[in-house]
């Protein structure tokens, strides 16, 4: 069997331009220089995994470079077209047609040519995900929601590994941010979305999951219209301002957790959730299932 493609972008350490680059997050990392240089260095240690690098993931992959990660591995098998411009990282016109998780390593990389970044460009699979998980503390699971194989894929081999401490994802719905957490002991994305593997997408199923990703549908549009692109099309409607409220969340509480910052409020584990809608400008968390 042929190895796994793999892009490996590997940048030299300057510990006193490391320093002076994340120095204004030290100020909100504790009361002493030990304590914030202490929490600091476990974000710079860490290794983590974004799976999908469109509208969410392509720019945390560059957020989180620009907030003092170092190790980042990114995969996706996609490439930009035109429609991706409104909303993601890497998407312009000299870089369509070129893979996503590419072009984004190469953008993280230049930032500060400080970090090592792995580059999957044959996205996840059953072939690529274990060795995509390997090494990784946490993984962001930003694949397109449809692509159910890819998601089970990513997240059995997350069950494998003994070093990965969760599961993220952050979807855009509407004007809001959907937050799902995945530990080994909450209920497994395979018993959520409630479909076996290599099930056909019938209009059936794409209802099903649908709802298991979306437990609350924002009341911006009729059923029909709602229709039309979700099930007839096929087609996510993205609004071009939310994607960058997740990405906020999304790596806000990646490095909450990452750093082990006192006082943060723990997430419900799947099959629970949480939502931040900036049209209506509430919180939601729930627990426990939804169906």
């Amino acid at each position: 069997m042929p190895e796994n493609r793999v892009i490996r972008h590997r940048g030299d350490y300057d510990d006193a331009f490391y320093w002076e680059r994340v120095d204004r997050n030290l100020g909100w990392l504790g009361d002493t220089p030990t304590e914030q240089r202490g929490r600091q260095e476990k974000l710079r240690d860490s290794v983590i995994g974004i799976a999908g690098t469109g509208g969410i993931g392509g720019s945390s992959a560059l957020r989180l470079v620009r907030m003092g990660v170092r190790n980042l591995k990114l995969a996706d098998s996609d490439s930009f077209d035109v429609s991706n411009i409104q909303r993601q990282v890497g998407a312009d016109l000299d870089h369509l047609g070129r893979n996503k998780a590419e072009v984004v390593g190469e953008m993280a990389f230049a930032l500060t040519r400080d970090v090592n970044i792995d580059v999957f460009p044959d996205g996840i699979t059953a072939a690529t995900a274990d060795e995509f998980v390997q090494g990784c503390d946490v993984i962001l699971d930003q694949i397109d929601v449809y692509t159910v194989d890819a998601h089970y894929a990513l997240h059995e081999a997350f069950r494998r590994s003994t070093r990965a401490r969760f599961i993220l994802t952050v979807l855009t719905i509407g004007h809001a941010a959907y937050v799902f957490k995945y530990t080994r002991d909450s209920m497994p994305v395979e018993e959520v979305y409630g479909l076996p593997a290599g099930a056909e997408l019938d209009e059936k199923n794409l209802r099903q999951l649908i709802h298991r990703f979306m437990p609350v549908r924002p009341d911006l549009v009729s059923d029909r219209a709602f229709d039309e692109w979700w099930i007839e099309n096929r087609t996510i409607p993205i609004y071009g301002g939310t994607p960058p409220l997740c990405e906020g969340v999304l790596v806000e509480r990646t490095a909450l957790e990452v750093m082990d910052i006192p006082g943060v409020t723990p997430l419900p584990v799947q099959p629970g959730y949480a939502i931040f809608d900036a049209r209506s400008w509430t919180t939601r968390t729930f627990s426990g299932t939804w169906w």
